[in-house]
């Protein structure tokens, strides 16, 4: 006697010596659609998938055929594939791969996992080697976990700067979480000065017995300070465009990199102070000298003053002092030397008995020689030869510096 079916379940329409066929019946018993084949000679399982309802009927879905070659039942067909007795990539990471899938190959209609094949890709039909589908689905719900563990940190975070309620969260960078992040991007990519300390700090980090300094290590050390320098080149070319005089902008940008100004002087330097208090103030505490930057030496037992105008700046008079060709220098620079000398004097006469001063090197930021004819440029190294108690750099001379710098680190 034949087992009564039931309405809107599968069973078994069909049995036969090498293969099991269930159909799909709908609320008058009546078979409506072939689920799924088991084979009997062979390891090999289709499903049909399909969704039935009493009020739209039979439709089936856009993969027609889903073949599970390996696997001789339905319980041995491991559960990334399989929840309880029934096949289901719609939920979990088989379906973010499934939807992937969908909108990659459009036209595709059959799915085959293969338990020990290799995978195989066209726009009708995807075949997957079991290994490679279960990496695929392994990375899935690793990235999943991981942007829910994100979100919730990013909520507490978030919540506890307006309640004390609730705790702010960190989240643990285990072993491989950089490289795995890295891997989701190109090599062409833009680093910030933050980024380069994020990581930078994220190595001062690790015990000096977990890093080998390999010449691998010592070329990535060399690409992070290119990545670095070429952000900083594309700063200062965006602040010789400025038009107006933009000394404060040239002062943060000089107080934020600081070595620039360093690598000016032939020896070591400390900055000790951004716009320091030279001395000078009158007895109505008025009239006190500025001097942009302050350094240090490395034996601190002498200090270097150095002024920065800007870019805008003039070295040389536009029309000759004498024709054809003696030129005079411009009043911004003469202006610039005179302010120079002046702090240098007050610093020694108000400051020299408190610190350790001998004879404070100056040193003059200003204009651009590259705005200079030949003629001018000649009389501006005359003059900047022979000028003893000021050193006077340009702009240009300062990214000529920082580009030369990355050039040897490329090189």
């Amino acid at each position: 006697m034949e087992k009564e079916i039931e309405p809107n379940t599968e069973a078994i329409h069909k049995d036969t010596a090498t293969k099991t066929e269930w159909q799909y019946y709908d609320e008058h018993c009546n078979p409506v659609h072939l689920s799924k084949v088991v084979h009997k000679d062979k390891p090999l399982i289709f499903i049909y998938p399909f969704s039935y309802s009493r009020e739209r009927g039979l439709s089936t879905k856009k993969i027609k055929t889903i073949e599970l070659r390996g696997w001789e039942k339905i319980k041995d067909v491991p559960t990334p594939l399989r929840s309880g007795d029934k096949i289901k990539l719609t939920a979990g990471s088989p379906k973010y791969l499934m939807s992937f899938l969908y909108k990659a190959f459009p036209d595709v209609e059959k799915l085959v996992i293969d338990k020990s094949g290799k995978s195989r890709f066209s726009q009708k039909s995807i075949t997957f080697g079991y290994q490679d589908f279960d990496n695929a689905i392994k990375a899935i719900g690793k990235e999943t976990r991981s942007y829910e563990t994100r979100r919730k940190t990013a909520i507490a975070n978030s919540l506890s700067k307006v309640t004390s309620k609730v705790e702010g969260r960190k989240t643990k960078l285990s072993k491989g979480g950089i490289s795995h992040y890295l891997s989701f991007y190109s090599d062409d990519i833009s680093l910030s000065s933050e980024d380069l300390d994020s990581i930078l700090s994220l190595i001062s980090l690790a015990p000096a017995a977990n890093i080998s300094v390999t010449e691998n290590f010592i070329q990535t050390k060399d690409k992070i300070n290119v990545a670095y320098l070429d952000d900083v080149i594309e700063k200062f070319k965006s602040l010789l465009k400025v038009k107006n005089d933009n000394e404060k902008d040239w002062q943060a940008f000089f107080e934020k990199h600081g070595w620039i100004l360093a690598n000016i002087f032939p020896f070591q330097v400390v900055m000790r102070e951004r716009e320091a208090y030279v001395g000078g103030k009158t007895i109505g505490n008025k009239e006190g000298r500025v001097v942009d930057f302050l350094f240090q030496n490395g034996f601190r037992d002498n200090y270097a003053l150095l002024e920065i105008k800007t870019h805008n700046k003039s070295l040389i008079k536009s029309r000759p002092y004498r024709e054809p060709d003696t030129y005079a220098i411009h009043d911004d620079l003469s202006g610039a030397i005179s302010q120079c000398l002046d702090q240098k004097n007050t610093f020694l006469t108000d400051m020299g008995q408190k610190y350790s001063v001998l004879d404070p090197k100056v040193i003059l930021v200003s204009g651009m020689k590259s705005k200079l004819n030949e003629s001018q440029s000649n009389c501006f190294e005359l003059t900047r030869a022979n000028q003893k108690n000021v050193e006077i750099v340009t702009f240009d001379e300062l990214l000529e510096k920082i580009i030369g710098l990355k050039d040897i680190l490329k090189s």
